[in-house]
């Protein structure tokens, strides 16, 4: 990162505002997260972190002017792994969210670094506005609400749920062969004892608590992937409307976002994986 270029940020105005119009996307692992991420990003004219602002993290205001004057006119809605192809593509921003407001992979007790947070909310000060808010897709932040209520007052979340054995399935697959895959909360290290697939279970229900212990009516809309990619538009309407509940104005861009998309659902007695995941969630 250039972080010998950061004086040149010095140069730029900086305000504060109040309430802060952020659109959080909370959801497990492999819940449809980034298609839902790019949903957004693609079909609403709104700001989003890009690889290329990822990539530029110690410089965000830079990164973000550079973001918001690109818009990815990529049609493919496709991805590897949470991965989006393309400088402007949309990333998640592990590198920006934990250098900038401290949040990682692993839940932890969010040491907030505050000098770094008062910067960024400065940033956030001139980039975004109540018609163009920033959507974010970054499954750290899942582990993270109220710390994020916390330093961006305002900020709306969208908490995405799928059906539980197809996430689950979906998370062995992709994660099976690494020690560990994804979001680490509290107690992870000591279910690495457990067989394989019962870890995956139990990782996703440790995240799913963490999560629904700390949403609220208030500022959180609950979603289904599976309706989601039915109807992509309608998902969007609604986001819409909630939204501006919230005097977030998100206008749509919808000529952007299919009619629909293939959604697979993973039965109980697909193969043996399915079988053991199943009997674990009936426990």
């Amino acid at each position: 990162p250039p972080f010998i270029f950061s004086w040149i940020e010095i140069f730029f105005c900086k305000k504060e505002i109040k309430r802060y119009p952020i659109i959080v996307i909370i959801s497990t692992p492999r819940s449809g997260s980034t298609l839902t991420y790019q949903i957004l990003a693609r079909g609403s004219k709104s700001i989003f972190l890009t690889n290329l602002w990822n990539l530029l993290y110690s410089i965000p205001l830079i990164g973000g002017i550079l973001s918001k004057r690109h818009k990815n006119t990529n049609n493919e809605f496709l991805s590897d792994r949470g991965l989006v192809s393309g400088i402007y593509g949309e990333a998640e921003g592990l590198k920006f969210w934990k250098y900038w407001s401290g949040q990682g992979l692993e839940e932890t007790d969010n040491k907030i670094p505050i000098k770094r947070v008062k910067y960024l909310r400065k940033v956030f000060g001139i980039l975004l506005k109540n018609d163009l808010p920033m959507i974010s897709g970054y499954l750290g932040h899942s582990l993270s609400m109220n710390h994020l209520r916390k330093i961006f007052p305002g900020t709306l979340f969208i908490y995405l749920k799928r059906d539980k054995l197809s996430n689950i399935y979906s998370m062995y697959n992709t994660g099976k062969e690494f020690e560990w895959f994804s979001l680490k909360p509290k107690g992870w290290e000591q279910s690495l004892k457990l067989p394989i697939h019962e870890r995956f279970v139990w990782q996703y229900n440790k995240i799913l608590q963490k999560i629904e212990s700390e949403i609220s009516e208030k500022d959180t809309l609950t979603v289904n992937y599976e309706e989601i990619c039915k109807k992509p538009k309608q998902f969007l309407k609604d986001v819409q409307k909630f939204a501006l509940q919230h005097t977030i104005n998100l206008n749509l861009t919808l000529e952007n976002i299919p009619e629909s998309f293939d959604v697979s659902k993973i039965e109980p007695n697909l193969d043996l994986d399915s079988k053991i995941i199943s009997n674990f969630i009936k426990q």
